[in-house]
């Protein structure tokens, strides 16, 4: 049985560079890996009613329910299921962009524990999604969330948008309680925080450290270390 590696992040949080890290870092090793995103654009009816959703056609965050959009992000990674595990059975590492806390985390922003405790039960025991061996989470403080995704990068995997705005990065203050809600969950077993952003100086002159990608990957690098050691 192969490991489960899972990588969080909010939204412009620079997640695709620290994958691209990984994965050149388990060739190096000589282990075979398989890679996936979620939502599985273009995979089936329920990645393609989530593509909707984000373009706004369902209405604004808080016009559309957020078990319906739970449901349909859980059942996209359901359908894909079988050829997951099928990589988990032949592959050393599956790593994973986007599981199941990103459900949990982002309708937990709009209702809190209830949803987040009904999504776990559902995915994890209801659907029998396989259980991350690693979580790792890449903090992001707020601010310079904002200064990202106001550049409006292009990215090879916006093509779902059709040239619209995705409505989780439209809002804001949205995004700051899904990263409170990435942290709240952080207690839970195999999930690990990364910080990406430190407090340096004085009191009175106070300034940040932003870790540059490669410096990031190698914070957390022990925790991938650990997960191959098991192989």
């Amino acid at each position: 049985m192969g490991k489960l590696i899972v990588l969080e992040a909010c939204d412009g949080a620079g997640k695709s560079t620290q994958l691209e890290l990984i994965k050149n870092y388990i060739k190096e090793k000589g282990l075979s890996f398989s890679f996936f995103h979620f939502p599985m654009y273009g995979h089936n009816e329920f990645s393609d009613m989530i593509a909707k959703y984000l373009r706004g056609e369902y209405g604004n965050i808080d016009e559309v329910s957020p078990y319906f959009v739970a449901f349909i992000y859980a059942m996209d990674r359901s359908k894909f299921l079988p050829e997951l595990q099928k990589e988990l059975d032949e592959k050393d590492i599956v790593l994973l962009d986007r599981y199941v806390y990103s459900n949990i985390a982002y309708q937990g922003a709009k209702l809190g524990e209830e949803i987040e405790d009904w999504i776990y039960d559902f995915e994890f025991n209801f659907l029998k999604l396989p259980y991350p061996d690693l979580n790792l989470f890449f903090d992001v403080p707020i601010k310079i969330l904002e200064q990202r995704l106001k550049q409006d990068e292009v990215r090879s995997d916006r093509e779902y948008l059709q040239g619209k705005q995705d409505i989780h990065e439209a809002d804001l203050s949205f995004q700051e309680k899904v990263r409170n809600e990435f942290i709240a969950v952080s207690k839970n077993k195999n999930f690990k925080i990364i910080k990406t952003v430190f407090s340096s100086g004085t009191m009175m002159n106070p300034s940040v450290i932003i870790l540059s990608p490669y410096g990031l990957f190698q914070s957390y690098k022990k925790y991938i270390d650990k997960i191959i050691k098991k192989l």
